[in-house]
């Protein structure tokens, strides 16, 4: 049968949430590999780089040679995955591939370019577009970052299906709240915000709208980076805890421990930990911008997040809720994100990749293979 590849350069870089869609995609695809009948499914990624081998059963991991980083997916990829469909899941595939699956995970790079670096900005507003129109299919996370991506890349967003992210990988997970001691944190007893460097986070918001608010309990700041924030923003402020990044297992703890969870993100395609603090029934409130309230539905307590006030207002809101609320939120969320499935989110990528039509190379080998066996009979 026709192989389907997958661009595993995202094995390469640092686990973000575009990276996370893609290992939770391969590892649902892995296990369903068995079940539907699409071919050989091979990973192809940089000979040059170090991965770690994520276990999988039914998936072939294959290096391949030539380069690195893009100059490798332009290049190396597009020639060795040529005979096949190629899925590339994390906003950049090969250009010249004329039978593949791109997956564009929102319009950030457009909507707010100050988040990004001169050189990104300018190569991946190039290539996306001109990589969008060259893509047999083109799928992203949410109708949101269809409609935003379909604007600004000049398309329709009925020319994208939307294969969402989930949170159920943290299902079945047992968190240890021993951990929270190492960061001088108790259960219940803390707000819990994650983000990065990025501006468009907004962190230093939250922290001067938690500021405002004496009653609140102590904010603790996970992420990469510095979080937005500088000195001055938490100088004599002992009610916040900036954690920095944190490994999977603590940060599974800091959800489940967490009084409640406060997303202030002022611009997002998806957005994953809200729905990760909402799958461990942590109560949500979260920015009512971009795809925030299409992804958590009627489960969040909602504010602006370009107003410090209502942040501060949507705090004190929180403050004040009754237990009885409080557990209605909670079960609000965790409903909420069940609704979101990885396992689903695979089927529905193994479904457009039986709608693709097989390559004219490997149709051409195919009737090779079938017209040798046939003479030798």
């Amino acid at each position: 049968m026709t192989p389907v590849f997958v661009n595993a350069r995202f094995l390469t870089q640092p686990l973000s949430g575009v990276q996370r869609y893609a290992l939770e995609i391969c590892q649902a695809l892995d296990g369903l590999a068995a079940q539907r009948s699409v071919g050989p499914i091979i990973a192809l990624y940089p000979a040059r780089q170090k991965v770690v081998d994520p276990g999988w059963q039914n998936i072939e991991l294959r290096r391949v040679q030539g380069g690195r980083g893009h100059f490798w997916e332009q290049t190396a990829l597009w020639q060795a995955s040529r005979t096949g469909r190629l899925i590339s899941l994390c906003n950049s595939g090969p250009l010249r591939h004329d039978n593949q699956i791109v997956a564009l995970h929102d319009a950030n790079i457009y909507a707010i370019p100050g988040a990004f670096s001169h050189s990104y900005r300018i190569f991946h507003s190039w290539m996306r577009p001109r990589l969008a129109r060259r893509a047999r299919r083109l799928i992203t996370v949410s109708a949101f970052s269809a409609q935003e991506l379909a604007r600004y890349c000049g398309l329709s967003a009925t020319d994208f299906r939307v294969i969402p992210n989930s949170a159920d990988h943290l299902s079945g997970t047992a968190p240890d709240l021993a951990r929270l001691y190492r960061f001088n944190l108790k259960p219940d007893h803390y707000l819990l915000a994650v983000g990065n460097q990025s501006p468009n986070k907004n962190i230093a918001r939250l922290v001067a709208a938690h500021a405002q608010c004496p009653d609140a309990p102590v904010l603790a700041i996970a992420g990469g980076g510095a979080n937005g924030l500088t000195h001055a923003d938490i100088k004599g402020d002992d009610r916040i805890r900036n954690l920095g990044r944190i490994p999977d297992n603590d940060l599974v703890a800091l959800y489940k421990g967490a009084k409640g969870f406060v997303w202030p993100s002022l611009y997002e395609g998806f957005g994953i930990p809200p729905l990760e603090a909402m799958a461990l029934g942590t109560p949500v409130l979260s920015s009512s911008s971009s795809a925030m309230p299409d992804v958590l539905g009627d489960a969040a307590m909602y504010f602006d997040p370009s107003d410090t006030n209502d942040i501060l207002r949507c705090l004190r809101a929180f403050q004040n809720l009754d237990p009885i609320k409080l557990d209605q939120i909670k079960a609000s969320g965790c409903a909420q994100a069940r609704r979101y499935s990885w396992m689903d989110s695979a089927n529905t990528l193994l479904d457009i990749v039986e709608e693709m039509p097989i390559p004219a190379s490997a149709a051409r080998a195919q009737k090779m293979i079938s017209f040798r066996s046939s003479s030798e009979h």
